[in-house]
């Protein structure tokens, strides 16, 4: 009886998920029809007629190839292997690239998701507690500070720690068989049977989905828009230029002597903002001191002129050139239309040691550093040069996450400034909805897939705006010029609230896997109600225990 009642399920999602729903998914040429098969080469020919989509179609499993290496796709990757998924991830480094990177803060959202992975005494042991943020002038007298809220409100303290730090964090997590280095993906193919990556080395991943956390300039997102673009289904919004308006250059410094350092003795740690303002434009330096006597740094100001990026025109169409070529639209921006479009090179890549420095940062370079003794430029010689990463900044909310089987994810559908870390947290709250939502599929059908994606941007996006909106509001506050940008300044700098009432919203929204047992929440200011895994339920419902 119930073998019987399983083929008819099964028949229904055949007949559900034909190739018919999804007509604008075209079929893959007949070399690459062997897809999400476990041996391609037992696979039998894609066939029209024939509308399988996976040699597992009596269970939800889902195998992901995983585009990008980073804080985002190596999260992913961690949770799915918790929910028995199975992942594929393509990564262009090699590993004998230098580290970049600076600071990244970790609070309350994720803290409980790590702790509930089996992280959190790691990350501990290579972060420190954040008492809250100190803002200095050019000269070192204090303009104000914001306290940092306590532990017991939300169960876990702000905390901060190096970028690199948290990677290798994660990497230890990830069997060495599922990271696939050196590999540059340059085709990417979906159909009702599965996906497909190509590499640039001539090497071939099969799968169910393909999850592009390839960070904001997202090769996986160009190539998606150019497929939409041609089938003309990218929305509007989504064919608007990007806009550079931000430069940062961050870096972390070499062990620091603590005579002229004295900070770095604290047990915990005070982030601080050098900030400074001319006629022309205003900068910031700030800095936040990190285990191993060391500070991690990042100089932030607005560019003289916008640059411009331009999405694809269809899939022929290169990343070289999609920077340089304007789509078939009707009209641009409005913030573009009233000025002329740059032609500058755009640096956008954080694996590229900074250019000269001099240009955008002269004007806070020769502040007192306020950390230790000397000028902001005296600090940075503590750096190798080779290790400073220099880039220009895009903010963005992306309408298009997913499409057929492929969906985005973390700085890849919705990039932030470098303000409070929150790409990092932003990208591992996409990547719990996300296998939460994929875990709970009843199978791994079109259908369900696109159920998943659609309910996972619809639950994110609204999330990452909110987040996105208050990072750009934190930069105008502090680059901004005019009279409203410096009463701003001025309310923000001697403000006394507390970083904890305004935050609740966002604060106590702390989800974890739902499929694993729930941390025990132990704030007084209690996080939002979760439900246990859909699946779970499921389960328990068709064999209840004895």
């Amino acid at each position: 009886m119930a073998a019987n009642q399983r083929s008819r399920a099964l028949m229904s999602v055949s007949t559900l998920d034909s190739f018919d729903d999804l007509p604008d998914l075209k079929p893959l040429p007949q070399s690459h029809a062997p897809l999400a098969c476990e041996d391609p080469s037992k696979a039998v020919p894609f066939d029209m007629s024939i509308l399988t989509i996976s040699h597992r179609k009596d269970v939800n499993t889902i195998k992901a190839l995983i585009v990008g290496g980073g804080i985002a796709g190596l999260s992913l990757a961690i949770m799915m292997d918790m929910a028995g998924m199975e992942y594929e991830i393509l990564e262009r480094c090699t590993g004998d690239e230098p580290e970049f990177g600076a600071a990244l803060t970790l609070g309350p959202p994720v803290l409980r998701l790590l702790e509930q992975m089996g992280l959190l005494e790691q990350v501990e042991q290579a972060s420190s507690p954040v008492t809250g943020i100190t803002v200095v002038d050019s000269e070192g007298r204090k303009m104000g500070r914001l306290e940092s809220f306590t532990k017991e409100r939300y169960g876990y303290p702000f905390t901060s720690m190096t970028r690199p730090a948290l990677h290798k964090i994660l990497l230890d997590r990830v069997p060495k068989g599922n990271l696939h280095r050196g590999k540059t993906v340059v085709e990417t193919l979906q159909n009702p049977n599965g996906v497909t990556c190509k590499c640039s080395d001539g090497s071939t991943y099969y799968g169910d989905i393909i999850v592009g956390a390839d960070g904001a300039q997202s090769l996986t997102r160009e190539r998606l828009y150019a497929q939409l673009i041609e089938q003309g289904k990218l929305p509007e919004a989504d064919m608007e230029p990007s806009v550079y308006e931000h430069v940062s250059a961050i870096g972390v410094s070499d062990k620091l002597d603590e005579k002229h350092y004295p900070s770095l003795s604290d047990k915990e740690s005070e982030f601080r903002v050098v900030y400074t303002k001319e006629k022309e434009k205003s900068c910031s330096f700030w800095y936040l001191p990190v285990p191993g006597n060391r500070v991690a740094w990042g100089l932030n100001a607005q560019l003289p002129t916008p640059k411009y990026k331009f999405q694809c025109q269809s899939p022929s169409a290169t990343a070289s050139t999609a920077a340089l070529t304007r789509p078939q639209v009707s009209s641009v921006s409005s913030s573009s239309s009233s000025s002329s479009l740059s032609q500058q090179k755009i640096y956008d890549d954080w694996m590229t040691s900074a250019p000269d420095l001099e240009d955008e940062f002269r004007y806070v370079l020769d502040a007192r550093c306020a950390v230790g003794t000397g000028t902001v430029r005296d600090f940075l010689s503590h750096t190798p040069r080779e290790k400073i990463a220099r880039v220009d900044l895009v903010e963005r909310l992306y309408k298009t996450w997913y499409h057929g089987r492929i969906v985005l994810l973390g700085d890849a559908c919705h990039p932030h400034l470098v303000v409070g870390g929150q790409g990092s947290i932003q990208c591992l709250l996409d990547a719990v909805c996300l296998v939460n939502l994929l875990y709970d599929m009843e199978y791994n059908s079109p259908h369900e897939i696109t159920k998943a994606f659609k309910k996972y941007h619809t639950k994110r996006s609204v999330i990452a705006k909110t987040s996105i909106d208050d990072t750009s509001a934190m930069d105008k506050v502090f680059h901004s010029q005019g009279l409203l940008a410096s009463m701003m300044r001025k309310l923000l700098f001697n403000s006394t609230w507390s970083f904890s009432i305004a935050n609740d919203k966002f604060n106590n929204n702390r989800p974890q896997l739902s499929f694993l047992p729930f941390v025990e929440d132990r704030a007084t200011s209690k996080a939002n109600k979760q439900k246990v895994s859909e699946r779970l339920t499921r389960n328990l419902q068709a064999y209840p225990p004895l």
